[in-house]
């Protein structure tokens, strides 16, 4: 199976990436997660940010951030004029004036080039830099050498050493099984089957990871084009964080922490003997080593910022407002590297009722009687650790809804029509600065329900939008399709209408 052309430099482009969302990226994440290890970063919902997306795909995320960010400029790069291509389309489609997909080689960029950018405030680099070649990788410090702004911010994240290095076996395998089938379903299929004959064996050297329950049926729904661009570009290469510290300093950028937001609180993530040895260490980059070498987890991402100035971080979390994404009563517990915790039905009770009501500031809700126990910071890490609740960026209202709610319809119609596609999806909402993250079947429900009359929402008018033209399924079928629809418009529905979605 021919998966490379002479220009993909070992990546391949047989198959397109697939769409996704991940609420890190937003700026109203990234830029708590700056308050929570207090480090200033000037931006707001009336910055006019300069955001680039290095390594775009096709697209959609940075077509999410600029429906979410009116007042933002959105530049996505990716060498693959395909997913450019469709990155335009969508944008063309949803009518977004603040988006632009430009078809770059980041090993030949030259400094003409570099110079007809504008300075970013933002640049993200998600699930790039552990796949590509060194002239790439060098391609991305050039530009932030060059383009990101004084005090601007980079996301990086990327597969860490030691915890992706029991999968490096695994993936030369799935390589060898890809390239040498006719297709790229067959050749997944063989690399499921050897995959599955070896961890039945015992084969000493494929230790349990996510890659190795992709291939053996332990998590199911994976795309091939995931599978595709995780396992055959020539160049896979998980990092130690100390080498891509390094790398990033030669662009003058300084760490700042993770966006995974428990993982900055080395009590949720490190038993008591770990966390006595993480104390010890003598500065943050053997830290981060202690951190890596304890957790279960390969991949991190971490924030870095051009010029790293500090800001007292209690007050600064407790500024931010949270809202609810919410009202169903499953979302009462925090899942850390160190493991489940229950969050304390003393303090998240209240917290979580008074969020249904409306949004409010980290400091009132620790105000409240009997939260007073908790710190503002931890109670960002266990709010948005246990998807309670989002940062907000901006009051619900305004012209630039409408435009976020056209990027949703399109969406719903080539990602997720009649509310079967897959993988995670994003409702476009200013009030967030990016995206709500949500299943096909939301995207598409959350569609319906923009477009319904002002009169209501009801369950049986949005079963039948939902279905294709014609289609006449078997009862049980309908019924719990009925189900799923009446626990969506009872517990997210509220939640769309407070943040402007429908």
């Amino acid at each position: 199976m021919s998966t490379h052309t002479g220009w993909s430099r070992g990546y391949p482009v047989a198959e397109p990436y697939p769409a996704a969302w991940h609420a890190f990226q937003s700026p109203a994440h990234l830029a708590a997660a700056c308050a929570l290890m207090g480090v200033a970063w000037e931006v707001g919902p009336e910055t006019p940010m300069q955001i680039a997306e290095i390594g775009c795909g096709s697209g959609y995320t940075a077509n999410v951030l600029a429906a979410g960010n009116p007042n933002a400029e959105v530049l996505g790069l990716d060498y693959n004029p395909a997913h450019i291509a469709e990155a335009r389309s969508m944008a063309a489609a949803a009518g977004l004036t603040n988006a632009r997909f430009e078809a770059t080689d980041l090993a030949e960029l030259d400094g003409a080039e570099l110079d007809r950018l504008p300075e970013f405030d933002l640049v993200t680099v998600h699930g790039l830099w552990s796949w590509v070649a060194d002239p790439v990788r060098e391609g991305v410090l050039w530009l932030l050498r060059r383009r990101l702004k004084p005090g601007g911010v980079v996301l990086m994240t990327y597969n860490a050493l030691p915890g992706a290095g029991g999968a490096l076996g695994l993936s030369r395998l799935a390589r060898g099984a890809l390239r040498g089938a006719g297709s790229t379903a067959a050749g997944i299929d063989a690399a499921r089957d050897i995959v599955q004959k070896l961890v039945a064996a015992e084969a000493q050297h494929l230790p349990p990871s996510t890659w190795r329950a992709l291939m053996t049926g332990e998590i199911s729904g994976a795309r091939a084009g995931y599978l595709l661009h995780e396992f055959i570009t020539d160049h896979w290469r998980p990092c130690f964080f100390a080498d891509v510290q390094d790398a990033m300093a030669t662009a003058r950028c300084e760490f700042v922490g993770s966006a995974t937001m428990d993982e900055n609180f080395p009590a949720m993530s490190l038993t008591p003997a770990q966390q006595e040895i993480w104390h010890a260490a003598p500065d943050d980059t053997a830290r981060q080593l202690v951190l890596d070498l304890c957790v279960p987890r390969a991949f991190r991402r971490d924030i870095y910022v051009r010029g790293l100035r500090r800001v007292s971080r209690d007050a600064a979390v407790a500024a931010i407002p949270l809202a609810s994404v919410s009202h169903a009563k499953a979302a009462r517990k925090l899942r850390t590297q160190a493991g489940e915790a229950e969050l304390p039905p003393q303090i998240i009770e209240p917290i979580l009722a008074a969020l249904e009501a409306g949004p409010q500031t980290i400091g009132a809700l620790l105000s409240l009687p009997g939260c007073g126990s908790v710190t503002p910071p931890e109670a960002l890490a266990m709010l948005v650790g246990s998807g309670s609740a989002l940062p907000l960026w901006s009051a619900p209202g305004g012209a630039a809804e409408a435009t976020a709610r056209r990027f949703n319809a399109v969406a719903a119609r080539r990602l997720a029509p009649h509310g079967t596609g897959s993988g995670r999806m994003a409702l476009a909402c200013p009030a967030l600065a990016g995206g709500l993250a949500v299943d096909g079947m939301e995207l598409a429900i959350a569609d319906l329900a923009a477009r319904a009359p002002a009169d209501g929402v009801a369950v049986e008018p949005l079963l039948r939008g939902l279905l294709p033209p014609g289609a006449e399924p078997p009862e049980e079928m309908l019924a719990h399709l009925r189900e799923q629809i009446g626990s969506l418009v009872r517990n997210r529905l509220p939640v769309w209408r407070s943040l402007g979605i429908v």
